[in-house]
């Protein structure tokens, strides 16, 4: 597959349709609508005035949503957290919508009565702890004011000092010819009974401390204490009582309003979509970027159900590029998310999921080189995908995975890479297949390693070529890269003849020949160049020094044999460690099998992690600067979101 070509349109809809064709064009997820641009305008028409539930609905399932019951990880996954639906039972929800709207409203009576108890509990809360802190204290709290007193409440600001603030503010008033009784709460609180008309604040606060707020209340602390505790449990129920009708409500309900939540965002949607959209008096215009492969499917659709709808083709303004969507058959989809890391191409490079497939399969079996970790790779994603019910992207990875654990059991079995184990005590049968030997004698795999990215760099030359003819460019593509393609089969001719494999022509011969290829280089870039004969000259000399980007892109492969190394070496380590510790007395095997546990899980998450990384920098860095000229950005279409529905088909 390729690039999806891109139409920019103009929709044009008979006001009343325009719901039932929106939502057609949202299920088919095909276009990205921009906003509409018109000089004479009215109001988009709207079939629907009315108040939008949706932020009622999701408000209800945010709040219900952790009062559900924990079903646990293994049994999400295997039954799935979205309920599956099909077009008919969907067609049934929408048509059911009103059913959930008292469902609504009893929720919000229910927040409600939590937001009460949860503020008298706050209150009650502040005045239990305030009286805890006093209730020692043997006055009435109804004495604290009498025709010729005042009680204080004081409380010592630093309470790091550990000197009685009842002998440090007794000093204190008596110095200040204040009489007073100061009674005891303990070292840092204090209750100051004096004169009514008496001005003590200067006195409490040169003794470093402050007055604060007497309970509420007519008895003493003590009492008022029993007493807004017995409120306090009494609340606590209460609020216990309500987390209990929360989850009976969200076990009740909790799904059928996220179904509603999940259509009404979907309303939402299109809304938004109309707000962007310009009408005149019977017709809404709506412009966007169309999937082309997809118009057919819609136009007959629209056709269909009868709708007045139809797709105009807009000029593009000078400039503007379109946005970018990749599709390619099933083998080849899941290394899409190779690419999508890297970003989109741009809207006239060609796709580069089909080229990298093969060459990401094969870098990361030679990173990982080990049957025991692929087979756990294949094994766990199999399980993914058939068995455990996960969105399609997370599927989709899984495929990815269970694709280069397959390549490292292949590319194991040539190395024979089988859990760190001496290939000397490996059955002559699997001897006989390995063909190369890491640890013994690592040229061969840096030889190959190379080899790898001289053919890949070759076919980044190639594909720039095909790309220049695809958008109209063939000779610019030859006159680019034909010269460094020619001296690269030159230099590999060159190399098999030396090493005897061919004798086609004089090694002399061939050797003319790369001189002539880095003659056709030069003269390229002089043919290319601008701003006169120095221009030239200076673009001649840049299209020579290409050589050594080639050089150092072509040496970055041999990190697949660093890679390789890596994860053998260290599976033999564990293997050995485990092999010292196995003659302990009474726990030798059961250490021995922790750390084989242990160990190779690390090693196979490391170097797994270290495959993906090193085998996609690979692509990004040594391959597609090759043959793609920029990043584009993302098709970006109005379509349902599955974050709680899955539809099905009928």
């Amino acid at each position: 597959m390729s690039v999806v070509p891109m139409q920019k349109v103009r929709l044009s809809v008979y006001g009343p349709d325009v719901n039932q064709t929106l939502s057609i064009i949202q299920k088919a997820g095909a276009v990205e609508f921009i906003s509409t641009d018109m000089a004479e305008v009215e109001e988009p028409y709207i079939e629907d005035e009315h108040e939008d539930p949706y932020p009622r609905v999701q408000h209800a399932v945010q709040f219900l949503t952790p009062y559900a019951k924990d079903k646990g990880l293994l049994k999400s996954l295997l039954e799935g957290t979205r309920t599956e639906l099909t077009e008919d039972e969907l067609a049934q929800k929408k048509a059911n919508l009103d059913v959930v709207y008292p469902m609504v409203e009893d929720f919000e009576r229910l927040q409600v009565e939590f937001a009460e108890v949860n503020e008298e509990l706050r209150l009650l809360g502040e005045q239990h702890a305030l009286l805890n802190t006093w209730k020692t204290l043997p006055i009435r709290l109804a004495d604290f004011a009498t025709r010729e007193t005042k009680t204080l409440l004081v409380e010592r600001k630093n309470q790091i000092d550990n000197t009685p603030l009842e002998k440090v503010l007794s000093t204190a008033l008596l110095e200040a010819e204040i009489p007073n009784h100061v009674t005891a709460v303990d070292v840092h609180h204090v209750a100051v009974t004096v004169a009514r008309e008496a001005d003590v604040d200067a006195v409490i606060a040169g003794s470093d401390a402050e007055i604060v707020a007497a309970p509420s209340g007519t008895e003493t602390p003590e009492i008022e204490f029993a007493a807004v505790s017995e409120k306090l449990a009494k609340v606590k129920g209460d609020l216990a009582l309500l987390h209990d009708q929360a989850e009976h409500f969200s076990h009740t309900h909790l799904k059928q309003l996220q179904i509603a939540g999940e259509i009404l965002s979907w309303q939402k949607e299109r809304s938004a979509v109309v707000d962007e959209a310009a009408a005149t008096t019977y017709t809404v215009i709506f412009d966007g970027w169309l999937n082309a492969n997809k118009r057919e499917v819609i136009e007959a659709e629209l056709k269909k159900q009868e709708l007045a709808a139809v797709f105009s083709e807009l000029e593009l303004s000078e400039g503007e590029e379109p946005p970018v969507e990749i599709e390619n058959g099933n083998l080849v989809k899941p290394f899409e998310a190779v690419t999508r890391l890297y970003g989109m191409p741009g809207h006239t490079d060609l796709d580069p999921t089909p080229f990298l497939a093969g060459f990401f399969f094969l870098f990361f079996g030679l990173s990982l080189t080990d049957v025991g970790y692929g087979l756990f790779l294949m094994i766990v994603s199999a399980i993914v995908v058939f068995v455990f019910k996960v969105s399609d992207a997370i599927k989709m990875f899984a495929k990815l995975l269970f694709f280069v654990g397959l390549a490292t059991v292949l590319v194991g079995m040539l190395f024979a890479g089988y859990l760190g184990i001496d290939p000397a005590m490996l059955p002559d049968s699997l001897k006989a297949i390995q063909k190369f030997d890491p640890i013994g004698n690592p040229l061969p795999v840096f030889y190959l390693a190379l080899s790898l990215g001289v053919f890949q760099v070759m076919v980044g030359m190639l594909l720039k070529i095909y790309s220049e003819h695809k958008n109209g460019r063939l000779m610019g593509g030859i006159i680019e890269q034909g010269p460094w393609f020619f001296t690269f089969c030159m230099a590999i001719f060159a190399l098999l003849t030396s090493l005897e494999y061919v004798a086609v022509l004089p090694m002399a011969t061939i050797v003319n020949l790369i001189y002539v290829g880095v003659a056709m280089v030069a003269i390229s870039g002089f043919y290319r160049g601008e701003g006169g004969m120095f221009g030239k000259i200076m673009s001649s000399a840049a299209r020579l020094y290409d050589s050594i980007g080639y050089f150092s892109d072509i040496l970055s492969y041999s990190r697949l044999l660093a890679l390789g190394l890596a994860t053998t070496a260290l599976a033999f380590a564990v293997n050995l460690i485990a092999g010292m510790v196995v003659e302990t007395p009474y726990v030798g095997y059961i250490l021995a099998g922790i750390i084989l546990l242990i160990g190779h899980m690390f090693n196979l998450a490391v170097n797994t992690l270290g495959a993906f990384i090193h085998s996609a920098r690979l692509q990004f860095v040594e391959f597609f600067g090759k043959f793609i000229m920029g990043t584009g950005r993302e098709f970006s279409p109005l379509k349902r979101s599955e974050e709680h529905i899955v539809v099905k088909e009928d």
